[in-house]
């Protein structure tokens, strides 16, 4: 998403560490940006055919929805409560 080579611009300019820290910065935020939008399209589809089809229209490949697999909230298994038939 970048174009530096270790702390030199395309151009061959030098980065300032502030520059390097504000586009790790966002290219986390479209990272996470991207995990999310795995699982508003996820929730959304009809079946996982659906779900690939928009996934591959919007360019996200399946390492973009592991890694939204990986983020998602473990959900803890509660025993139920067994009524008394009457």
């Amino acid at each position: 998403m970048t174009g530096r080579i270790a702390a030199m611009s395309l151009d061959g300019t030098p980065i300032s560490q502030a520059d390097i820290a504000r586009m790790e910065a966002d290219e986390a935020l479209h990272a996470e940006r991207q995990r999310r939008t795995v699982r508003v399209v996820a929730g959304a589809a009809r079946d996982a055919d659906d779900a690939r089809l928009l996934l591959d229209i919007l360019g996200l490949n399946t390492e973009i929805v592991a890694a939204a697999r990986a983020d998602r909230p473990r959900r803890t298994t509660r025993a139920r409560r067994r009524t008394a038939a009457a």
